[in-house]
């Protein structure tokens, strides 16, 4: 099978919200992710069936016995889909080796260094077009507060992290807070996702050459801009996203 999301688990008892992605095998598989998604009727929703969590050995776990496997494996539990299990909302459970484990923490910490050298400068210029056909800008955007998401539809984390995000929202002005995601999937299937799913940024589709210039290597990562344009916080996975993000917001309003 063909893993081109995937996320391993930190801490907490919460085995969805704990999951933190992990940039090395992302990075492995998300250039084949538009192989594997040419195999996926694009006209359906992105999830057609209730999530079912799958052991390596075919059985089936509920959600709740998650962590207790996590727990007996010593925290080498791993979530991942491809598109194909997505659409079928199955949700395969891995046990990392040591060797695993190592690789992930040494590129997540990467990741995350490289998205924190972001902080205290200048966000890269932009000039973008939402799903919806609006305009933004870096430009336009002068004297607002900018909050980024880079993310992308078969992300586990990604996923995971938006009914935060959603409600996040819903707590600023939009004359004063915009809110987008950027990911590097093209429009159609961003809109194919949201038939089953709500995200409540503007989403701007096809966004790759965007992520390079704020060198995103790890997925979902935030960024907050503050009104003169300068990158004030960078985050990656978070439990407690929606708070990280809300002091960041209220630090630069």
């Amino acid at each position: 099978m063909i893993t081109n999301s995937l996320a391993a688990r930190k801490g907490g008892t919460n085995p969805i919200k704990g999951i933190l992605f992990s940039a090395v095998l992302s990075l492995l598989f998300t250039n084949v992710e538009a192989q594997v998604d040419t195999k996926v009727n694009q006209k359906k929703p992105a999830v057609t069936a209730p999530v079912t969590y799958m052991m390596p050995d075919g059985s089936l776990i509920a959600k709740d016995k998650i962590d207790s496997v996590d727990r007996s494996w010593n925290g080498a539990l791993m979530l991942g889909h491809d598109a194909k299990d997505q659409a079928q909302g199955v949700i395969h459970i891995f046990r990392l080796s040591e060797e695993n484990m190592k690789q992930i923490a040494a590129q997540n910490a990467k990741a995350d260094s490289a998205v924190k050298v972001l902080v205290g400068k200048m966000a890269p210029e932009f000039q973008l077009t939402d799903i919806g056909g609006r305009q933004w800008s870096t430009v336009q955007l002068r004297g607002k507060v900018i909050v980024l998401n880079f993310w992308y539809t078969s992300c586990p984390p990604c996923n995971a992290e938006m009914p935060d995000l959603n409600e996040l929202t819903k707590k600023y002005d939009p004359a004063k807070v915009v809110f987008l995601a950027l990911t590097f999937n093209d429009a159609q299937k961003v809109k194919t996702y949201l038939e089953s799913h709500e995200f409540a940024y503007h989403i701007i589709a096809g966004t790759k050459p965007t992520d390079q210039k704020y060198r995103i290597s790890g997925w979902p990562t935030s960024l907050v801009v503050n009104k003169a344009g300068l990158i004030t916080h960078a985050v990656n996975m978070k439990d407690d996203i929606k708070a990280d993000l809300s002091a960041a917001i209220e630090a630069d309003l």
